[in-house]
């Protein structure tokens, strides 16, 4: 099933940057010890020539609708057995959905457009037949009757649904279905007919000619040839006036026992900039939409700060969404009952005042009753209002109107009129910000045992599969980059309670096919991850990795015990004194079964000599501990980590004793920034490290196991300090620095030179033996040049040499000196 393989690093995003905190310690460690993300699979898989829009499945055939295409695939290996050509199409203002219009090919206003596929469904009523509805001719439909003996067939018998209205009022398609803007569309079969529900997004560019309604339902005739509306209020649309300012996007569409719901993305108001996501729902007998109501949902994140008020952030821009029902542990968890339906959602944050997602995600789960529920008791609250965007702001339906209504059923008086609620149904993210770095873009859930699963796909192609809970503590097990396309919302469950269950997920012109018990054990590289891996998976640890029982020959698979791995300490020594706060690095430290974290049991030993264990800092993959005191240095100590199951050892500790050698320079100027070198033993040992000069900072500059250097502090009178090193607890003292009065430099000679650079000038001043080092820089053009220093020339007493390494002009300009960092002064070439 698996091959492992690399991924290019600029398009690798680890694990740990998805979903888990990021440590500035022991990184590495925490790489090596979680999900491999780089795994790579053999996975069933189909490319179509354009990019596929939908997909469905019926008795072992996957019918997929993609841009001038409907393919067929077997459900065992995705191989294609069918296809049929749907575009490009001829469009002509003049020829009408079902007409040849070829011969208008070279007549003016004739345009060859691609045929996106809009809708995809499958009908069993009348015939086995397959429905596809198309961005070209209007927004019409074809049916394809699949042969009983065939049904991979789609091409033998293909019906043009569309029906001239010339009797009917101009105006008005019911075979104009669908928005090559986006559509959403839910078939459902009802006392023996069959309904069209259907969500488009429409704008002024439509022609009125072949209007398309904004949400509409529409049943297909018992011929078969078209479709037709029940009533003149079988549909609603968005006011002209607003349909350029006022897109709604329909992102989903479900059933649930008598009522049928959409999902949208729209402006909070008329004015507004700020964008939402609204639930529509109306009673699915409801052929005038009398019911018709809408709700805002939010999907949110609350944190908690301290002595604040708590943090709400709010996912406005749903994604994707999905309808199942849910596993016994999230039920109860939720408050729902195993045969209720659940809407799962996942939502992103928008870019201000724009629908377009950022990269910070969140998961929420519905219960269609709390839903409904909701909608019952705020439609007495008042919090209600006319549907403006419908209705117009001066409609008889915004005035006068208490717009209460009987909202828990379908039974609708004449004087109800459509609503829309202000007030949002909220619920928190199951995941608890773990996705607030990435863009999810696709779910589906299914259950295994008491467990609900979901599949999630990002807009990076990835894929994981997570078990869904409220506690949030869920991790990805299953994570892998499936392409270098987002992950579709269009997604198929199919037999989730077979041990050959999968699912089908589309990723541009890619669908694969991904079961749902797993990918094996592989990827999981340590053994708290292994064992933390959901039951159904069965995965279990032998001899340092994980594996499933089967492929464990020697008889020690576990999936109970995890022993502590060391990967790396820090740092590998400590002064006498002790007080060193040590890091160990490795990974199973403290876990527990059902990924429970505890280091109650857990201990830190040197040798024999106990670490003091600092809980608040430790983690499974870190452990922070303070060594004691010793008396004599000991080298290559054994570090034991002991867990009660246990142990791990590792042989790189060492007690030493820091000692300073040797200074140099000893002198340097008052105003600091000489760069002191001190020479030693150990110098590198313990955490930290702190050089003073006269109860003065001097600043570190590099730090190795012999040598430590920084920049003197300033002082205010020229005398001599003590240097003092102070290692964690371990303090040494060393000879004195002494202080010097500044230098000053008078003049220079010569004060020409050639262009080509080369010369020798001469600087004269007071003081300036009190450096070891004198650095001269020219600005030319305020461009500086730097001088290389040849030699002290002791010119009389205070002359120092300097050889022009780079361009001098001959034309005025200025020298500027610097001693250290010290600005000295300015004189002019002349």
């Amino acid at each position: 099933m698996k091959a492992p393989a690399v991924i290019a690093p600029g398009i690798l995003v680890l694990l740990f940057t998805l979903v888990q905190k990021s440590y500035g310690e022991c990184k590495e460690a925490l790489v090596k010890s979680e999900m491999n993300v780089n795994m790579k699979y053999q996975l069933p898989n189909f490319t179509a020539e354009t990019p596929i829009q939908n997909v469905v499945l019926h008795k072992h055939h996957i019918y997929l609708g993609a841009v001038n295409y409907i393919y067929v695939l077997n459900d065992k290996d995705l191989q294609k057995v069918a296809e049929y050509k749907t575009g490009p199409v001829l469009e002509h203002p003049d020829c009408f959905p079902c007409q040849d219009c070829s011969h208008k090919a070279n007549l003016s206003g004739g345009v060859w457009e691609d045929n996106i596929n809009m809708a995809l469904v499958i009908d069993t009523y009348y015939d086995d037949q397959l429905i596809s509805c198309g961005s070209v001719h209007r927004g019409t439909c074809q049916r394809h009757v699949l042969p009983p003996s065939n049904t991979a067939d789609i091409q033998s018998e293909v019906h043009c649904m569309y029906s001239p209205q010339a009797d009917e009022e101009r105006g008005q398609c019911p075979d104009c279905v669908v928005s090559a803007l986006g559509t959403k569309v839910l078939i459902s079969e009802k006392d023996r007919f069959i309904n069209f529900f259907v969500g488009n997004t429409i704008n002024s560019s439509y022609h009125p000619d072949h209007l398309l309604h904004s949400i509409s339902v529409r049943r297909l005739k018992e011929t078969q040839d078209g479709f037709k509306f029940l009533t003149d209020q079988s549909y609603i649309d968005v006011l002209p006036e607003f349909r350029d300012s006022y897109p709604i996007k329909y992102v989903h569409a479900f059933e649930s026992n008598h009522f049928i719901y959409f999902l949208t993305v729209q402006r909070e108001t008329l004015d507004a900039q700020t964008f939402h996501t609204r639930i529509i729902r109306f009673c699915s007998v409801d052929s005038g939409l009398h019911s018709y109501m809408e709700m805002p949902l939010e999907c949110i994140l609350t944190e908690k700060r301290r002595k604040r008020s708590t943090r709400e952030e709010v996912f406005n821009i749903l994604q994707a969404a999905y309808v199942s029902k849910p596993g016994a542990h999230l039920a109860k968890q939720i408050g729902a009952n195993l045969n209720d339906d659940i809407l799962y959602g996942v939502f992103a944050r928008s870019k201000p005042d724009s629908t377009e997602p950022m990269n910070r995600s969140a998961v929420c789960a519905f219960p269609i009753k709390y839903v409904n529920e909701f909608f019952n008791k705020i439609v007495n609250k008042n919090n209600v209002r006319c549907l403006q965007h419908f209705y117009g702001p001066n409609h008889e339906h915004c005035f006068n109107r208490t717009l209460l209504r009987n909202s828990s059923g379908c039974e609708v008086r004449s004087d109800e009129y459509r609503t829309e609620f202000t007030t949002a149904l909220q619920r928190v993210d199951l995941f608890m910000g773990q996705f607030n770095q990435v863009l999810l873009t696709s779910i589906s859930t299914f259950i295994k045992g008491d467990l609900t699963i979901a599949n999630l796909g990002t807009s990076e192609g990835r894929f994981m599969q997570v078990v869904v809970s409220r506690s949030g503590s869920s991790t990805p097990h299953v994570n892998f980059r499936l392409d270098s396309h987002p992950v579709s919302p269009e997604a198929i469950v199919e037999h989730p309670l077979n041990q050959n269950g999968y699912t089908l997920v589309v990723t541009g012109k890619k669908i694969t096919k991904i079961p749902l018990n797993g990918l094996g054990c592989e990827h999981f590289q340590s053994c708290s991850q292994c064992l933390s891996a959901p039951p159904f998976v069965q995965c279990g640890w032998c001899h340092d990795k994980c594996v499933q029982l089967e492929e464990c020959p020697t008889g020690t698979w576990t999936q109970e015990i995890c022993l502590p791995t060391i990967y790396e300490v820090s740092p590998t020594s400590a002064p006498l004194e002790g007080g060193t706060m040590l890091t160990v690095c490795g990974w199973d430290f403290g876990f527990r079964r059902n990924n429970k974290f505890d280091l109650k049991k857990t201990k830190v030993l040197l040798g024999n000599d106990s670490c003091t264990l600092t809980l608040s800092e430790s983690t499974t993959n870190m452990l922070k501990c303070t060594v004691g005191p010793a008396v004599n240095e000991h080298f290559n100590i054994s570090i034991i980590i002991a867990n009660g199951r246990g142990t791990a050892q590792y042989s790189a500790f060492s007690y030493v004793d820091p000692i300073i050698t040797s200074i140099s320079p000893s002198y340097g100027p008052k105003t600091g920034g000489t760069l002191l070198t001190l020479t030693g033993k150990h110098l590198n040992s313990g955490n930290s490290r702190h050089i003073s000069i006269g109860g003065k900072t001097c600043t570190l500059k590099s730090v190795s196991d012999s040598i430590l250097e920084c920049y003197t502090p300033a002082q205010t009178t020229p005398t001599e300090f003590p240097i003092k090193l102070k290692i964690d607890l371990a303090n040494r003292e060393m000879n004195s620095f002494s202080y010097q009065e500044d230098p000053i430099v008078y003049a220079i000679h010569p004060t020409k030179s050639f262009i080509s650079g080369g010369s020798t000038i001469t600087a004269v001043g007071k003081n300036l033996h009190s450096v070891s080092v004198l650095r001269m820089v020219i600005s030319v053009q305020e461009a500086r040049r730097n001088f290389t220093v040849v030699s002290p020339l002791r010119d009389g007493h205070l002359g120092f040499a300097f050889n022009f390494a780079s361009y001098l002009p001959c034309s005025t300009d200025q020298i500027v000196y610097f001693i250290q960092q010290l600005k000295l002064s300015c004189l002019r070439l002349t």
